[in-house]
């Protein structure tokens, strides 16, 4: 497969962005050369015939926007934000779900507090949301949860899925996975106590970023807590929301 060029990559990038709000820029060239690299392959078409592609076919569109923004995550990431769920928080919104990990760790955390709340998690990848539906996970991204609660959520694999895990049926069931286009789709038409849009921003550039915190705070509970990933921040953004601590906002 031949390198894209310049002027593809920049096609490529304002596709990306107008339909997702990922901004990439030139030092993700290669993530994406690599990300798209099997899917030319099998297609057996060159990087300028994969984009007339995309552009006029919806289906291979969407799995071109599944490869991009697919990103890796496991259990408990970044959990120290989670001290701020209570029993009050009955309606949950991972609003960038990624595989599941992160809707499967706040609904168990929130069964440890003694309560069961209900949990919408969305993604833009296809992919994710069948991986989360399906609910089986390498037994390594288990690293961060104690032994009895892997006990007490999780089925271990057998034979050649020894590796393995998979979340217990009965708690599989009660997180609703939904696709959701962050920069273009509509907001559910339910209020949230709390909401986690974390380590997706960290891709958008300023005007998305307000875009989505405008479209996801009016979703949001007065008092209700705005989570974000570690690694960003709002500063300097134009938003309503007031500063907690690092990751955290809450609607005043």
């Amino acid at each position: 497969m031949a390198n894209m060029t310049k002027r593809q990559f920049k096609r490529y990038c304002d596709i990306v962005y107008n339909e997702s709000g990922i901004n990439l820029t030139e030092e993700k060239w290669q993530l994406l050369n690599a990300r798209i690299g099997k899917r030319i392959r099998e297609l057996g078409v060159q990087p300028d015939k994969y984009l007339s592609i995309i552009e006029k076919d919806p289906d291979e569109l969407n799995s071109f926007l599944d490869a991009v923004s697919t990103n890796h995550t496991y259990f408990f990431r970044e959990s120290k934000t989670f001290k701020f769920l209570d029993t009050s928080c009955r309606n949950i919104w991972c609003a960038a779900s990624s595989s599941g990990e992160e809707a499967y760790s706040l609904l168990m955390y929130s069964i440890e507090l003694g309560f069961e709340p209900s949990i919408l998690a969305t993604d833009i990848s296809d992919s994710c949301l069948e991986k989360a539906r399906r609910a089986i996970y390498p037994k390594k991204s288990l690293s961060n949860i104690p032994n009895h609660m892997i006990r007490r959520y999780f089925q271990k694999g057998m034979d050649k899925w020894g590796d393995y895990v998979r979340v217990k049926q009965h708690i599989s069931r009660m997180v609703k996975f939904r696709k959701f286009n962050l920069l273009k789709d509509s907001p559910p038409s339910k209020i949230f106590n709390i909401i986690f849009c974390r380590n997706v921003m960290i891709y958008f550039d300023a005007p998305t970023k307000e875009t989505v915190i405008y479209k996801l705070s009016k979703v949001l509970k007065p008092d209700g807590y705005f989570i974000i990933g570690g690694a960003e921040s709002l500063n300097g953004l134009n938003h309503s929301l007031k500063y907690i601590e690092p990751s955290v906002y809450k609607k005043c």
